[in-house]
């Protein structure tokens, strides 16, 4: 039985997403795959992940057609981390972001959510019909690594974006 399910971001979650961000500051790291640091505020990112594909981010990029789901534990009400799946990929996307984007919540990793966080994106995947992803992360990071690979990636090679070595993994789903 999951632990967590995928549920959008509402302004209900606010306080939630607030102490996650203050979580991920704290622990002096990178926020990645939701674009959450570039808003002002919680309820500017709430709005923009409703937003359609072609709007534009704070940095005047515009976004790809995605779905953005807080991975929630209904046992603790407490949020676990925040993944997006990105329906489409851009040149960007293609090179460093691809298919999806996920952190966790500092104090829970090595608990294996991030694995069932990307296991119940790919059911979001199947359902949108997204049948060959792409994924990246750093060479430099195995725990990644180990939740791609735990989730079907098949390491297709590393490319270099900006200087950077950056993996790029298939997961192929049934037709």
């Amino acid at each position: 039985m999951p632990r967590i399910r995928l549920v959008k971001p509402t302004l209900a979650h606010e306080s939630a997403i607030r102490a996650y961000l203050d979580a991920v500051h704290a622990a002096g790291l990178p926020l990645h795959g939701a674009v959450l640091e570039q808003f002002p505020d919680v309820a500017s990112w709430i709005a923009f992940c409703d937003a359609p594909g072609g709007t534009l981010m704070p940095n005047g990029v515009a976004k790809v057609a995605d779905s953005t789901y807080l991975a929630w534990d209904d046992a603790t009400a407490q949020m676990r981390g925040i993944i997006n799946i990105r329906h489409e990929l851009n040149d960007f996307l293609r090179q460093y972001g691809g298919h999806i984007g996920y952190s966790v919540h500092p104090a829970c990793w090595n608990q294996g959510y991030a694995t069932e966080m990307l296991a119940l994106a790919l059911q979001q995947c199947d359902a949108l019909g997204l049948r060959e992803l792409l994924l990246t992360c750093s060479p430099d990071n195995p725990a990644s690594r180990r939740v791609i690979e735990k989730n079907g990636g098949v390491l297709e090679n590393i490319v270099e974006f900006q200087g950077n070595p950056v993996c790029h993994y298939r997961i192929r789903r049934g037709a």
